[in-house]
């Protein structure tokens, strides 16, 4: 199944975060790019009562690109950025509830 790009114009607007950032400004990244797994898994810790403890997750990459010795990482703002506010629109929730279909509705509320 395809995933739809929802309307996130909140996210182009330069609205301050609780933490005093602004929106992330790219509408393209968005919380539905989170590879499946981690949403199985999150059902998962949901349906043995783990979703409220703390979780770490690393962002990294496996191998240099361009075939490079060294690495150079800029916008640690922008993901900081994206993670105050991840969270999924109704019409994410929809596409979830269809590609998890044996999970129950509590899960997605």
């Amino acid at each position: 199944k395809e995933a739809k790009l929802s309307g996130r114009a909140s996210f182009l607007e330069n609205e301050p975060t609780m933490a005093g950032r602004a929106r992330p400004t790219n509408p393209l990244v968005t919380c539905m790019l989170t590879d499946y797994y981690q949403i199985s898994m999150s059902y998962a810790y949901w349906k043995h009562g783990r979703h409220e403890e703390a979780a770490v997750f690393e962002l990294f990459f496996r191998k240099n690109p361009f075939e490079g010795e060294f690495t150079v990482c800029a916008g640690l703002e922008e993901v900081l950025r994206f993670v105050e506010n991840f969270g999924f629109t109704p019409e994410d929730v929809e596409y979830l509830r269809e590609m998890l279909p044996d999970a129950e509705a509590a899960f997605f509320e």
